[in-house]
């Protein structure tokens, strides 16, 4: 007779893992990412950031619960200054950008199942009234009439006749990201003019303000650095990497009263950042940096610090994807 694993997995294939297999799953660091807490469906901007509902977190929480050591900030320190292997899998648990379903969604759900998370802010945004680029660009797309978008300096146009708005949008977006030749706020500038679009609404913020991070700093969350205003740092000069790394650092210590050990990379791609920026981090203060890489952390080290991967939660997952996830990393690694 066929177990339930192996039925579920003749039923959904790759959609599950068995219970060996996965008892199997390498010693490391799994540090675990979100953006927003949500439904897509009802956002008037980047619906690409939304990486679940609170029913499915929740869920995601209670998995960390059972399968991981759940570690918070000063116990991930503890390990890395520990300089011993890592003997079993740990999770940490982060967050990007800073929304406001972070702290009215995910806050909530964090202290009902007593864990620890790591916010990363931006520095700008969270000081109130900012819109993000990136939800600036897909308000844009969502009311663009156009059926291609191309900046004057872009060599090719962004196809916008797909029915899939999510998909015209992670296209545009794509080519933002690309694009070296012009700041984010020269590129949005064009943007606007050819897409003719409504003004951004002046509703209250999409991010938390510094009284609720506050709140949750009081309450044993972790606020770390997202840059002030999330470019890509490779883009940038020596000069404004470390502006961006040390002021927004500072800010968040005389908001908050406490030490920022921890910084994201904006966009977290190989190349969104580089060795320097690791050094920089390293020179501003920071004791730990995260890329937004997928992979495993199999070692914590002084060298391997300002580089750490990141498993992307995104799509609504359930609980057996993001194991499937998971265990697509682990056979990468064993490669």
């Amino acid at each position: 007779m066929l177990s339930r694993a192996k039925i579920r997995q003749f039923l959904f294939g790759a959609r599950t893992v068995s219970d060996k297999r996965w008892q199997q799953r390498s010693p490391g660091v799994y540090v675990f990412n979100y953006h927003r807490i949500g439904d897509a469906r009802f956002s008037e901007f980047d619906p690409n950031v939304f990486s679940c509902t609170s029913e499915q977190f929740e869920q995601h929480l209670r998995f960390y619960k059972q399968e991981f050591t759940v570690v918070n900030e000063s116990e991930l320190l503890s390990l890395l200054d520990s300089n011993k292997p890592i003997t079993k899998p740990y999770a940490l648990i982060t967050f990007d950008d800073g929304y406001i379903d972070s702290y009215q969604h995910a806050f909530p759900l964090l202290k009902k199942h007593d864990l620890s998370a790591v916010f990363f802010v931006v520095t700008e945004y969270t000081d109130g009234g900012s819109f993000a680029w990136w939800d600036e660009v897909a308000w844009l797309v969502k009311h663009c009439q156009l059926s291609q978008l191309k900046l004057e300096h872009w060599p090719d146009a962004v196809d916008l006749t797909g029915k899939n708005e999510t998909q015209n949008i992670r296209k545009v977006l794509y080519a933002f990201k690309a694009d070296q030749q012009f700041s984010m706020d020269e590129k949005l500038a064009q943007l606007r003019v050819i897409c003719k679009a409504p003004v951004l609404p002046g509703s209250n913020s999409l991010f938390a303000n510094w009284q609720q991070l506050k709140e949750m700093a009081d309450a044993g969350m972790t606020i770390g650095s997202h840059t002030q205003s999330h470019p890509i740092l490779a883009h940038l000069t020596p000069q404004q990497q470390r502006i961006e790394l040390h002021e927004s650092r500072i800010f968040i210590q005389d908001q908050l009263s406490n030490s920022v050990s921890m910084l994201a990379y904006p966009v977290g791609r190989t190349d969104s950042f580089t060795e320097q920026t690791q050094e920089m981090a390293k020179q501003c203060g920071y004791r730990l940096a995260f890329s937004f890489m997928n992979g495993i952390n199999t070692k914590l080290t002084e060298q391997s610090a300002y580089s750490l991967k990141r498993i992307s939660v995104d799509g609504n997952k359930s609980v057996d994807s993001l194991k499937v996830q998971v265990m697509a990393l682990h056979d990468k690694l064993a490669r």
